[in-house]
């Protein structure tokens, strides 16, 4: 590995070549000649650990270059979050892999505590619909199943200091499971895209002739209320920062009628999502905007990267007497012909099945988290978050269960409102 490139610190070096000399030739049948088991073991792997985000750019923007599954894969993205929620430099931690005489993975790390255990996790956790290691494909498609286990098996010994590595909603794609000896991983939810070559592609395989009868009369209920206009924002546009107070205003209003915790209400969430989108860099900020005679009525906020649209945050009014016009439905028509006429081939609409996702998505993938304990505590903590998880999940697929649950948990968050306003 590239010391002038990278500048890690190399924490595996002994022994690698001459273990992975012994894992390949495993992997590689029993006739594999004597001159090629010496190439292998003279190829090796490696695995290389910084805790400086700097030390890591150049290998990690070759590697987006290829493309990325979440915004949470991208390097600028990942860089402002360290900058707004100030993590501390011993709190991160990038792992890069290397085989075949060049890098092919990057573990983005942070430090966090869990029950007790020292856990290194996503960034930006549940705020991407889904999120991986960067790969390149191409060289790992070509590695033998020996070999990707041993990049993953060397990277994980350069994971210091912790007890469990937590990887949530790794996606499970079909043609190659690049994550298989990423330790052990639970099927979790599916993350679900629209995948087309054009709008008019798409128009016809999603938007069916009853969909575009409703969409009709939906839009002339809207239109009977006022002017309908769809606008769209950039990086820097005037309004841009309005409508994005005003979605952020709109979800407060949604969550409240849920009984749910906003994940926006923190001021630097929201100072996040607003430097992210102005930046302007390798993901392009785009906001779907309807209006009706002016007044925000809808918001869809987006992050793009090549020829993918990353939609991350949707709202509309809960103005009681806009339902009829649907001003979501609306909104959501107009950004997907946008999306798909501006050259864009996939969008993705993040985790969890939705009305939404019902009408315009062709393509779901599984997604998988996945545990690497490094020790018995975080092989025990491993097994409490995976019993954890089974039963939230049972209890949302139980109508009667979760309805009870919903009702405690709304009526938990006002008996402690009330303290709350009891003390002012």
């Amino acid at each position: 590995m590239s010391e002038q490139a990278l500048k890690l610190l190399d924490v595996s070096s002994l022994g690698a070549r001459a273990d992975l000399g012994a894992a390949a030739s495993s992997g590689a049948g029993e006739d594999t000649d004597a001159s090629a088991k010496d190439w292998w073991r003279d190829l090796g792997v490696s695995a290389a650990a910084t805790s400086n985000i700097s030390d890591v750019e150049h290998v990690w923007r070759e590697l987006e270059r290829n493309g990325i599954e979440s915004p949470g894969q991208s390097f600028d993205f990942t860089r402002r979050w360290i900058e707004r929620f100030k993590v501390p430099v011993d709190k991160q931690l990038f792992v890069a892999g290397e085989a075949r005489g060049k890098v092919v993975a990057l573990l983005p790390l942070k430090r966090d505590t869990r029950a007790g255990a020292d856990v290194l996790t996503w960034f930006s956790g549940s705020h991407v619909g889904c999120n991986a290691p960067l790969i390149d494909r191409g060289a790992f498609a070509r590695l033998s199943v020996a070999e990707r286990a041993g990049v993953w098996q060397r990277m994980s010994r350069a994971m210091t200091g912790a007890d469990l590595v937590i990887l949530h909603s790794i996606p499970a794609f079909e043609e190659a499971d690049f994550y298989a000896g990423l330790g052990s991983a639970i099927d979790v939810e599916c993350l679900y895209r629209s995948v087309f070559d054009s709008w008019e592609q798409c128009r016809a395989t999603q938007h069916t002739r009853s969909r575009r009868k409703h969409d009709r009369q939906q839009g002339a209920k809207l239109r009977a209320m006022g002017e309908v206009a769809f606008v769209e924002y950039g990086p820097g546009d005037p309004g841009a920062d309005k409508a994005i107070d005003t979605l952020f205003a709109q979800k407060a209003v949604r969550f409240a009628q849920q009984g749910i915790a906003d994940p926006f209400a923190d001021p630097d969430v929201r100072e996040f999502y607003r430097e992210i989108f102005h930046d302007n860099n390798a993901l392009a900020g785009k906001l779907h905007v309807l209006t009706l005679d002016g007044e925000i009525v809808a918001v869809r906020y987006n992050l793009a990267h090549g020829t993918s649209m990353f939609a991350l945050i949707s709202s509309m009014s809960e103005r009681e007497e806009l339902r009829p016009g649907s001003p979501g439905k609306q909104n959501i028509l107009h950004a997907m012909e946008s999306i798909f006429r501006s050259g864009y081939r996939i969008c993705d609409m993040g985790a969890g099945y939705s009305d939404e996702k019902r009408h315009w998505c062709n393509v779901s993938i599984r997604l998988r988290t996945h545990y690497l304990p490094l020790n018995l505590r975080g092989e025990m903590v491993a097994r409490l978050h995976r019993f954890k998880y089974r039963g939230r999940t049972f209890i949302k697929n139980n109508s009667r269960l979760f309805g009870f649950f919903k009702t405690a948990r709304s009526a938990a968050r006002g008996r402690r409102g009330g303290r709350n306003r009891g003390h002012a």
